[in-house]
């Protein structure tokens, strides 16, 4: 039992009895509700499994949307702590993030198989002052990039981290030129006995003793790492849930990994093959069906109407449809008019604004012209779903 309300461009979901309102005021707010103790399959825990694509040809059931297994947590990379739901909201691991944690851990595996374990560095920058400003510390890094990463390691991987006092600091692993594991007894070290350091990890310490303070770090090390590769890449990604739990608002579009050239083979442009993103996929291939869009041009469309962030706007109203596969057929019917309804009319408020905007703008640099071009907004859709309603009108 759902309501679903799209007022000045926001749509929201909120718990009412089960009802059937359509209202119309000049495209400027449309309201809808319906659903019953039916309910349709959850989003799944993060499944690293492969992606699959939108279906915008074809309403045939979600994959694995009904009777699929959960996957398992993992329990490092998707939550912050035992507290999650306490957090809030811009200290919550989104989809991006995991994403984000995801290709971290694939790049690191794929640097080490390349390069061998022998010749990996994980290097630790902090600041030697109180730096809790993203846009200053992002300067000294790139500053450190330009003058230092980028000429002297083939290849390396940025992570920032905000720690509890706020503070930002790096972790990185960086691609030395020979073995600094050889005869590296790791027990001695951390009793404070570094006497098992090759002489070339030495020249490397004795290089970031003088470089580091230039660009306005402190505390550093550079270690081999102990672990391997599945390890140490998990555990560069846990920085990133680190980093969220304890992040500012400045911090929302931060940047929290970098590569160097080529590093990044593993994008995060790929989707969730999940029984949650299987059905948001169907419900959004159904949706543009309804708009007369296909999977050629559904993304350049919706962003013109609805805007860059479309998926956030629409993203309540989508999640409401009623696929027929978990609803009766009238059910399904009423549901698909009633979002295409709210989709039509905001589309139409969206796209009268910004006429309305831009007879503005020439009516103050050529009146004439402003004045003699037609008010009246041209009806350009047309669906399957309007003609329906047309011909149940007759």
């Amino acid at each position: 039992m759902h309501t679903t309300n799209i007022s000045n461009g926001r749509v929201s979901q909120l718990g009412e009895p089960r009802k059937e309102t359509v209202s119309q005021g000049g495209g400027a707010c449309v309201s809808l509700s319906g659903g019953d103790e039916r309910s349709e399959p959850e989003s799944a825990i993060l499944n690293l499994g492969p992606a699959t694509a939108i279906d915008l040809q074809g309403g045939g059931r979600a994959a694995g949307a009904r009777g699929a297994r959960t996957a398992a947590a993992l329990p490092c990379l998707n939550t912050i702590n035992c507290n999650e739901e306490l957090k809030a909201d811009i200290q919550k691991l989104s989809s991006a993030h995991k994403k984000a944690v995801y290709a971290l851990i694939q790049n690191v595996i794929r640097l080490v198989f390349i390069y061998g374990l022998d010749r990996i560095g994980f290097l630790t920058l902090t600041f030697a002052r109180q730096v809790v400003s993203y846009k200053e510390a992002q300067k000294a890094l790139h500053s450190l990039m330009t003058g230092v990463l980028k000429k002297r390691y083939p290849e390396y991987i940025i992570v920032m981290e905000r720690m509890n006092s706020k503070r930002i600091h790096y972790h990185l692993l960086v691609v030395l030129a020979e073995n600094i594991r050889a005869g590296f007894n790791f027990a001695q070290v951390k009793q404070g006995n570094y006497a098992s350091a090759n002489s070339f990890l030495r020249s490397e310490w004795a290089f970031w003793r003088v470089t580091a303070p230039k660009y306005g770090f402190g505390r550093h090390e550079l270690m081999p790492v102990e672990s391997t590769a599945d390890a140490i890449a998990k555990y560069l990604g846990k920085y990133i849930s680190k980093h969220i739990g304890h992040r500012l608002p400045e911090d929302k579009g931060a940047r929290l990994v970098r590569y160097s050239k080529g590093t990044n083979r593993v994008s995060t442009r790929f989707f969730w093959h999940t029984p949650g993103a299987d059905l948001w996929r169907a419900k959004l291939g159904t949706f543009c069906r309804m708009l007369n869009l296909n999977s050629d041009n559904y993304q350049t469309f919706l962003k013109e109407w609805f805007g860059r962030n479309w998926v956030y706007h629409l993203s309540p109203l989508i999640q409401s449809i009623k696929l027929p596969e978990f609803y009766s057929e009238e059910e399904s019917r009423t549901s698909l008019r009633a979002v295409w309804v709210v989709a039509v009319n905001e589309r139409e408020r969206r796209c009268n604004r910004k006429r309305r905007e831009a007879l503005a703008a020439r009516k103050r640099l050529v009146p004439d012209v402003a004045d003699s071009l037609p008010t009246k907004p041209v009806r350009t859709w047309a669906s399957w779903i309007e003609r329906t309603v047309k011909e149940e009108a007759s």
